[in-house]
């Protein structure tokens, strides 16, 4: 019997493990958070903050049940440098931390990118930029970043002279900085397996993953596959070594309509992008990507692809908006609409629908830009109570 521990950060109802995993023929042990959701007949469960967990110092059980696994799967991106210690103590097969650095750590991206050419913005570790930031007009616009966060948390976006009185009291070892290029910010999103691109899907940002983190809906919408976009994808995963499993990757357009690389992260992307995708390609990404994880072969089943396209949007926790009505006033264009009266309040920007007080996926004939923003207007014009009436 395979034993399998999985480090759960999300929603399982939104993965679907059992849909992968047998858990009759395999020993499962579930560690990390809104387990309640999964039923312990056929698991074992242990509530875990995984944020605080220590890879050298683990409680007794969660350290049994690591040191007797045969896989250690971890999908969120906060939890891919502890499951790779944790692997690493304890010799399980899988990604070490060398293997997630360049996937996770933003500075070691940004090297490899540049060692193979990718088109970027310049950027700096922070001690380098300290030494070299005099040379840089004083209103140039610049991004603070660190190394090792998500969700766009702890980024910063200004002119040089006040970036410079930001950075006095930094760790320089915790950030980078990052010349800031205007423009459309796209999210490619699929499977790699061997290295081989075997499905891509692009989108379009709707507002931005900076502005969510300060309080303001985010969205995206489906488009057609720019000419870049494959070559994109696999000129990156290339270079940052990712071969096989999900992946998100960020890319930013210019006014010259020129793609600039962002970040990459070797996972599934957050918000409803999975359920986008499915309802575009019926293909489920997280399914593909825990197949990877167990040293499977991705199954892709793409004939059930759809001309339409899908786009999503999500109000972070604390927003003030009123859904009244909501439901009705845009009934054609909703695919799912999820309002939640209490939200429980995140440790850090969260992009689930568990955190969210109102979010959804929508569909048009092209693209979903224009629906998306017409409700977003709609509840943020409007200051009364929230209503459940989707």
């Amino acid at each position: 019997m395979t034993r399998i521990v999985i480090l759960n950060r999300a929603d399982p109802r939104r993965i679907r493990y059992e849909e992968v995993i047998d858990h009759q023929r395999h020993d499962v042990t579930y560690i990390g958070q809104f387990l309640n959701e999964i039923s312990p007949t056929n698991a074992t469960l242990f509530p875990a903050k995984l944020s605080d967990l220590d890879a050298d110092a683990l409680p007794a059980h969660i350290e049994e049940a690591c040191a007797n696994c045969d896989y250690l799967i971890a999908r969120g991106e906060r939890d891919l440098i502890l499951a790779a210690r944790i692997r690493e103590r304890f010799n399980i097969p899988g990604d070490s931390v060398a293997k997630v650095l360049p996937i996770r750590d933003k500075l070691t991206m940004r090297m490899a990118a540049h060692q193979s050419n990718v088109r970027q913005p310049d950027f700096w570790a922070l001690a380098k930029y300290k030494r070299m930031n005099g040379s840089l007009p004083p209103d140039q616009k610049l991004v603070l970043k660190p190394r090792l966060d998500a969700a766009s948390n702890g980024i910063w976006i200004g002119p040089r002279a006040e970036l410079d009185k930001r950075i006095e009291s930094l760790d320089e070892r915790d950030w980078l900085v990052e010349e800031f290029v205007p423009g459309d910010i796209f999210h490619l999103d699929g499977l790699l397996s061997g290295g081989e691109l075997i499905l891509l899907q692009a989108s379009k940002y709707v507002n931005t993953c900076f502005s969510f983190a300060s309080g303001s809906a985010l969205g995206s919408t489906q488009l057609d596959n720019p000419d870049w976009a494959g070559a994109a994808v696999t000129d990156i995963a290339r270079a940052l070594d990712y071969r096989d499993g999900g992946f998100h990757l960020e890319m930013i357009v210019d006014g010259e309509g020129q793609p600039f690389f962002l970040e990459f992260a070797g996972r599934i992307g957050g918000a409803y992008i999975a359920e986008a995708f499915e309802m575009k390609t019926g293909v489920n990404l997280h399914h593909g990507d825990l197949r990877c994880a167990l040293g499977e072969v991705a199954k892709i089943d793409n004939g059930r692809s759809r001309t339409e396209m899908f786009g999503w949007f999500l109000f972070p926790y604390g927003a003030d908006i009123d859904c009244h009505s909501v439901g009705q006033v845009f009934r054609n264009e909703f695919v799912q609409c999820h309002i939640n009266a209490r939200p429980a309040k995140p440790d850090l920007p969260s992009y689930s629908e568990i955190h969210s007080p109102f979010g959804g996926i929508v569909r048009s004939i092209r693209s979903c830009e224009d629906a998306i923003d017409s409700i977003v207007r709609y509840v943020t014009t409007k200051q009364i109570s929230l209503a459940r009436t989707c």
